[in-house]
């Protein structure tokens, strides 16, 4: 990862915005770009998505949700929860929880359901806590559901 790379894909913010164009910002040629986005994406450093805004999306509502687990198992539940539906994101973090989450919850797949329904299948699940989403900058995500 250089800093060509980096500067592309600050361009690709706007996942719209034509080669051409980001190539024209940068001085270089368009089969430049279009090359080193594709060597970006084979390798899995890239992605490029749609996002949404889950308030614009009715019924639907977001959330950061912190799990602690059985200090031998983490990898295990950071696995499991990761595959489950409605996770945008989970990772392993510093602090009083060992793994955090973003989550995407709708009328047909609540929070109440996630809890109820989804976590007990998790082994070695030992507390979880749930940040609801009110408001944020920039705060767009994949549609999981």
């Amino acid at each position: 990862m250089d800093e060509i790379n980096l500067a592309i894909i600050r361009h690709l913010w706007n996942g719209r915005k034509p080669y051409a164009e980001i190539a024209k910002d940068l001085g270089m040629t368009t089969n430049t770009v279009r090359n080193r986005v594709n060597k970006l994406l084979k390798a899995g450093v890239l992605q490029i998505i749609g996002l949404v805004d889950p308030k614009a999306v009715s019924g639907h509502y977001s959330a950061f949700m912190a799990f602690k687990a059985v200090p031998s198992k983490v990898a295990q539940v950071l696995e499991q929860i990761g595959n489950m539906k409605g996770v945008v994101m989970a990772s392993c973090v510093s602090g009083r929880y060992d793994i955090m989450a973003v989550m995407f919850f709708n009328q047909e797949f609540s929070h109440e359901r996630f809890i109820f329904e989804e976590l007990p299948k998790v082994d070695g699940l030992l507390a979880v806590e749930t940040f609801f989403c009110e408001r944020g900058v920039h705060w767009q995500l994949r549609y999981v559901l």
